[in-house]
């Protein structure tokens, strides 16, 4: 899986430098997939840290509460947000120092542009639905002096392991279109399938999808391709209900071989 627009190398060479600048680094998760969310291969543990998990109204709300008390455990600062909630009430939860010198980081798609606009109390920067929507690196102000560092998505330069690709497809931070793996849309299935207790097959599964909603091609027979990238892109976009992709007891980074900071 190399999917890696050349911002994102750019982005990363930046990020490091820019560390040099900052305290506090705000990162932003997908509550229904924490760690996988977390694939940029970087250390921010020098930093003040705050692991923002978003889109909780997305998420399964018991398994939301399971992450919050493994980061706590684990001495980590975490908070919980969603798209609609006051501003005031974000800030609150964050508890920025006066003075205080903040990154913004997370893996695309996780809703870190939202973020940055709930920040700032107005629509400034760009939001939207398409991975890797925010190309430069901003700085603004806050309220006491606070200054913050927009940054775009940063992935890791090859998705090498197809479990981690299938999560992040879950969540949308892989466009559908780019994915030419197959395997990877039947790991994600097989992840779906896991949580919603789901007993079809992968393809009884889509050629019922595909009857449902009408997705059919000439003669009537299922079209499989468009039923699948329809039903990845609902769920991705929490429009099949409140369904989380992982759980903190199934991780196990040496297995993966992934270096995330969790």
């Amino acid at each position: 899986m190399n999917w890696y627009p050349g911002h994102i190398e750019k982005a990363k060479r930046q990020i490091k430098d820019l560390l040099k600048l900052v305290n506090t680094v705000v990162e932003v998760r997908d509550a229904r997939a924490p760690f996988a969310t977390s694939a940029y291969g970087m250390d921010f543990s020098r930093k003040n840290t705050i692991i923002v998990l978003n889109k909780v109204d997305m998420a399964d709300e018991k398994i939301t509460k399971e992450w919050v008390d493994f980061f706590r455990k684990k001495g980590k600062k975490v908070i919980i947000t969603y798209r609609d909630e006051p501003r005031q009430v974000f800030l609150r939860k964050l508890r920025l120092d006066r003075l205080a010198r903040v990154l913004v980081v997370g893996v695309p798609n996780t809703g870190k542009s939202t973020i940055i606009n709930k920040l700032k109390g107005k629509r400034a920067s760009s939001v939207g639905a398409q991975p890797g929507i925010t190309k430069g690196i901003q700085w603004f102000s806050l309220e006491n002096g606070v200054k913050v560092l927009d940054t775009p998505g940063i992935l890791y330069k090859n998705i090498f392991s197809k479990d981690l690709a299938a999560k992040l497809l879950l969540v949308g931070s892989l466009p559908l279109d780019r994915i030419d793996d197959h395997e990877v849309f039947e790991k994600a299935f097989d992840i779906f399938k896991r949580y919603q207790k789901v007993e079809e097959d992968f393809t009884t599964f889509f050629e019922n999808f595909a009857k449902r909603r009408g997705l059919l091609k000439k003669g009537g027979v299922p079209d499989l391709d468009r039923a699948i990238r329809v039903f990845f892109t609902e769920l991705s976009q929490g429009k099949l209900g409140r369904i989380s992709f992982e759980r903190p007891d199934e991780i196990n980074p040496e297995e993966q071989g992934q270096t995330p900071t969790v």
